[in-house]
């Protein structure tokens, strides 16, 4: 079984240190660590792991980019989607994101 690339596993690691499944601060938390969604590609992870991450990448990024009258980004669409979301949609994300840290953890446990 190949395993996840260490670059996904060290990120993963910065991201979940930085996360929480406090009801009232996850979203900002989220939030905060947004540019993790496009920072780590998912063709880094194991072929079992990789679907997961672009599942979660998509369900932070649904909503697009925010614009602003002019037409102009303001707001990437992580962002623009995590702004939109309820505080248990947002830790229903955080807890995956925790979830999906655990089995990379577990890919270089095994070796």
């Amino acid at each position: 079984m190949k395993k996840s690339n260490i670059f996904v596993y060290i990120e993963l690691s910065k991201f979940t240190q930085n996360l929480t499944t406090n009801l009232s601060l996850c979203k900002e938390h989220l939030k905060a660590q947004a540019s993790y969604f496009q920072v780590i590609p998912s063709r880094y992870f194991s072929a079992q792991l990789n679907s997961e991450w672009e599942s979660i990448c998509q369900a932070v990024s649904r909503k697009g980019p925010r614009f602003n009258e002019r037409g102009q980004v303001i707001g990437n669409a992580a962002i623009n989607t995590i702004d939109q979301m309820t505080s248990m949609e947002c830790l229903a994300v955080a807890n995956r994101i925790f979830l999906l840290h655990d089995k990379v953890k577990k890919e270089f446990a095994e070796f």
